[in-house]
């Protein structure tokens, strides 16, 4: 799943959808005046409209960010920002010519003026403490783990924000706007528990985005590690191979053939068949045995012997694709020289467990090189590992008179 392209947008347009709702709310069903009461009543005669209605002014509230999307062609953006000043300019209009148009004039006055923009004012104080709520108290303590002293923060902006609330529609509304016959009856109290269950909601969504984020920013990650394991794969394989197959050619082997049809596989299944997020653990270990024949065919058998035991049953099973891989290459690539040595390689299942285990001599060339450290097909294992199976595995490798073990087992 990749990452949303306009997350941004995405987030506004789903805080404007998020207030419209809760403004709506509550003009039609939760405001206590005159008109709303009314309103209920005949409600359900024409709540279709009324749906439709809202969906179509959250799509007009919509229509400045288009200039927030980078894509978008001008053209474009400039069209639906005419499109957006047109009922503006028309109701200006309409004000100057009252007579003609006082149907509309009307309905902005009543629905809008009268009771929409008073609940609009009902949640300045509320959308001002969920805001300063996920945008500081939460980024400064809740996320480093001060639980403590977030709670004593909240609760008092909480408290904060319903005395504001509470003084401003008792004491300033009816200076700012005398012609909304509204009342406010609510006690602090009250509004510190409406303000409180904003908080609340709006807290737990950012979180659990959040956390949704992080998971697909981690599995983002793992596939970019995928890729670069793939760029990784060391290029000399192939070539080596490719001298090796030429060489047997010249030489009429009949093995030839195989080995040709060998290295397909092997490469169509690096390639290809490893773009989804797991693969069947019978084909990661299949590609495994083709690896090993592949490097048998290179490897002179009297100075370096290669052994690949294989044991359980690896079908009906999934694992992310090329863990095993880097790992069987580190053996050939630091475990043969010129001198005699061995490599052993060890792929086992029971129950859940997936064990593989290598061991191979250091060649004289590696002993102060690369191949102590684990080198770079190691380390990429071991990051994805870290993304894909935390707490389900357990990794250990290092070099010891001249062999160099690693074993790595993964719950599946």
């Amino acid at each position: 799943m990749k990452i949303i392209k306009y997350r941004q947008q995405v987030i506004t347009a789903m805080h404007l959808l998020f207030w419209i709702l809760s403004v709506n709310a509550w003009n039609i069903l939760f405001n206590p005046g005159v008109e709303s009461s009314a309103f209920i009543k005949g409600l359900q005669d024409y709540w279709t409209e009324l749906v439709l209605l809202n969906f179509l002014f959250y799509l007009y509230c919509l229509m400045p960010f288009i200039w927030l999307i980078r894509n978008a062609r001008k053209w474009l953006k400039i069209s639906v920002t005419i499109l957006f000043f047109i009922p503006v300019l028309y109701l200006v209009f309409a004000f100057f010519q009252p007579e003609a148009h006082e149907d509309e004039i009307s309905l902005f006055t009543d629905f809008f003026l009268s009771g929409f923009m008073y609940a609009v004012v009902f949640h300045l104080s509320i959308a001002a403490a969920v805001y300063f709520n996920l945008q500081v108290l939460v980024n400064k303590y809740l996320k480093v783990g001060r639980f403590s002293i977030y709670l004593l923060a909240v609760s008092g902006l909480t408290a904060f924000a319903a005395i504001i609330n509470y003084s401003f529609f008792n004491y300033v509304i009816d200076r700012i706007l005398p012609n909304l016959y509204f009342i406010s009856y609510f006690h602090v109290w009250e509004l510190v528990v409406i303000v409180g269950i904003y908080i609340v909601f709006t807290t737990v969504v950012f979180l659990v985005w959040q956390y949704a984020s992080m998971l697909i920013a981690n599995r983002d990650k793992a596939r970019n590690e995928l890729s670069a394991l793939k760029a990784q794969i060391n290029p000399h394989f192939l070539f080596n191979n490719l001298n090796t197959i030429y060489s047997m050619a010249s030489k009429n082997d009949k093995k030839t053939k195989d080995v040709i049809l060998q290295l397909s596989d092997f490469l169509r299944y690096v390639l290809y068949d490893t773009a989804s997020e797991y693969v069947a653990l019978e084909k990661e270990v299949e590609i495994i045995r083709t690896y090993v024949e592949l490097q048998k065919a290179r490897v002179d058998p009297e100075i370096t012997p290669v052994l690949l035991t294989m044991e359980g049953n690896f079908t009906n099973k999934q694992i992310a694709p090329l863990l095993l891989l880097p790992l069987a290459e580190n053996c050939f690539k630091h475990g043969k020289g010129i001198e005699a040595g061995k490599i052993e390689l060890f792929i086992g299942f029971k129950g859940n467990q997936l064990v593989f285990k290598a061991e191979n001599t250091i060649a004289l060339r590696e002993k102060n090189g690369e191949a102590e450290s684990g080198g770079i097909g190691i380390n990429n294992v071991e990051k994805r590992l870290n993304l894909i199976y935390p707490n389900r595995y357990s990794f250990g490798y290092g070099g010891k008179d001249g062999i160099f073990r690693l074993e790595l087992k993964i719950e599946l």
